[in-house]
């Protein structure tokens, strides 16, 4: 799914920016992976710009570029471009107490090279269903998605993806958190889930700014190894 939760997190949660505010989000993920034969390290970098359409509906516009040294039996090679660019909806529907409940609508552009990997080659398109319960410190994230992944590359067209994720209030400023997520593998050859566990922190010293930092984990075949995250936001 290309829908960006709150970084390092892949869960989404029900939060908006409120109506006519903004919030830019700047995120880096280093990865290492080892596919058979090969050794893979990757940069990948995503802007995204959320808009409050609504006091309870955002707009975002994301753009994500990667860099990738590859060194296996033909050596060393360096790749870099920009992926599919996407675009979603966030709208809360449901709030009572802590409890509350959003859909989040989306696509994704062919801006990437498919030739290198780097795109799926048509828009696909797709959502998520969202639930957020936050009665105090403790909060708990969900949600469970679709995709239909529209392609010229030769990967599966249905792709369903679940994740959860826990956080907790420690001070005014800090915030640990843990995720984990499953998805459906693009890859027709493979029949298994690529699954994903997270560890990680937002630290905001002030309501305009959140700086965070993560490490994940991969299991399954098509999952990537592991990965250290560090994002940025910021609000106005």
């Amino acid at each position: 799914m290309p829908a960006v939760a709150a970084h390092p997190l892949l869960t989404e949660d029900t939060g908006t920016q409120g109506l006519g505010n903004y919030q830019f989000e700047l995120m880096a993920d280093k990865t290492r992976d080892h596919p058979s034969g090969a050794k893979v390290r990757e940069l990948l970098t995503t802007a995204v710009l959320s808009y409050g359409a609504l006091e309870n509906a955002d707009l975002q516009f994301g753009l994500p570029y990667t860099r990738q040294h590859t060194h296996d039996a033909a050596g060393r090679h360096v790749s870099q471009g920009p992926l599919d660019a996407s675009v979603d909806f966030k709208w809360r529907f449901f709030e009572h107490e802590a409890l509350s409940l959003g859909l989040k609508p989306g696509l994704t552009l062919p801006t990437g090279d498919k030739g290198r990997g780097f795109g799926a080659g048509r828009a696909t398109w797709g959502a998520l269903g969202i639930l957020s319960y936050e009665p105090g410190p403790l909060s708990f994230h969900s949600h469970i998605g679709y995709r239909r992944n529209n392609n010229d590359v030769d990967q599966r067209t249905s792709l369903r993806h679940v994740s959860a994720a826990v956080t907790y209030k420690a001070t005014e400023q800090l915030k640990l958190v843990a995720d984990i997520s499953a998805d459906t593998n693009p890859d027709r050859a493979d029949s298994g889930s690529v699954r994903y566990r997270i560890l990680g922190f937002i630290y905001s010293p002030t309501s305009w700014l959140d700086l965070d930092v993560g490490w994940k984990h991969g299991h399954g075949r098509g999952a990537t190894d592991r990965a250290f995250l560090i994002g940025t936001a910021l609000r106005w």
